[in-house]
Order: structure tokens, then C-alpha cells, then sequence
């Protein structure tokens, strides 16, 4: 769990926009708090919940898992890069293959799938034995669905 200062500052190192020579001002600050913010949006909008809290002012906690850390500094600093784009920054091949492989893995750990029930044919019969009552099908019938949740 990190303070947003501290993800925004170290994506900022990544790319050689903050340093202890030249800190980023508060503006770079509050664009990288925006940026994060938004990729973090995104990220929810596609199933992929880190139980974090959208920062409301950058020196908030953002609540990430350890794990994702990395991923978020790597992801956030790409975003960051056109923004600081005045020939000293680099974002090197190296740091766009961490980004992207991070972002699989978070994906896989994280991302919530939701399953749906599965059509069967008509013809599915519905189970073997015997058929006591009087006006049983035998088969599922159309549109018959078995629920996701039977195991």
C-alpha cells in the first residue's frame, strides 16, 4: 500500500521526469494523480478490481496490493511519458515489456470472469433411469440451460 505521491514520483523516476537533482512540480503531480486515477477506471471498467481507492488528492493512500505495485508504476509511467515529452524523457523497450507483462499477470489474478449458463442441445437427455411419471420428458427440450454454478 502506497501514498499516490509516491507511485506518481517513482513512475516519474522511470522515465527520467523526477529526480532528487529536479523533483517533479505540483502540476506534474496532479496530472500523474488524473492519469492514475483514469487507468485505474479503466482497469475497474474491465473486471479488474484491486480493492484500491481512487485518489481524491495525491498524498492519499491508494490502498493497492504488493503485488500490483510494480505493475501500476510500470502501466502509470507509459501513460505519463507524452505528457513530459521534452527530449529528456526515455521510456525504454525494457519498461514497455514490464508494463505489458505485468498487466497480464495483474489481469489473471485479478480480472473477475463471469460465466455464463450453458445452452444444451434439445436432444440432451436428461438423466438415466427410470421414469415413473406419467408425462416425463426424456430429453432437455429447446432453449434448456444448465446453470453455471452446478459443479
Amino acid at each position: 500500500m502506497s501514498k499516490g505521491t509516491e507511485l506518481i514520483e517513482s513512475s516519474l523516476k522511470e522515465i527520467g521526469a523526477h529526480s532528487i537533482a529536479a523533483p517533479a512540480d505540483p502540476e506534474s503531480i496532479e496530472i500523474g494523480m488524473n492519469t492514475l486515477n483514469s487507468m485505474y477506471q479503466l482497469w475497474l471498467s474491465q473486471n479488474i478490481d484491486l480493492g484500491a481507492v481512487p485518489l481524491s488528492s495525491p498524498g492519499q493512500e491508494f490502498g493497492e496490493p504488493l503485488d500490483a505495485r510494480q505493475v501500476i508504476i510500470d502501466n502509470l509511467s507509459i501513460l505519463l511519458a507524452p505528457n513530459f515529452d521534452n527530449g529528456d524523457v526515455v521510456v525504454s523497450k525494457t519498461l514497455k515489456d514490464n508494463a505489458r507483462v505485468g498487466y497480464n499477470r495483474i489481469k489473471g489474478l485479478y480480472q473477475k470472469l463471469t460465466i455464463p449458463d450453458k445452452v444444451v442441445s434439445s436432444t440432451l437427455p436428461r438423466g438415466a433411469g427410470n421414469r415413473r411419471q406419467e408425462n416425463s420428458n426424456a430429453f432437455s427440450g429447446p432453449g434448456a440451460t444448465i446453470p453455471s454454478s452446478d459443479a
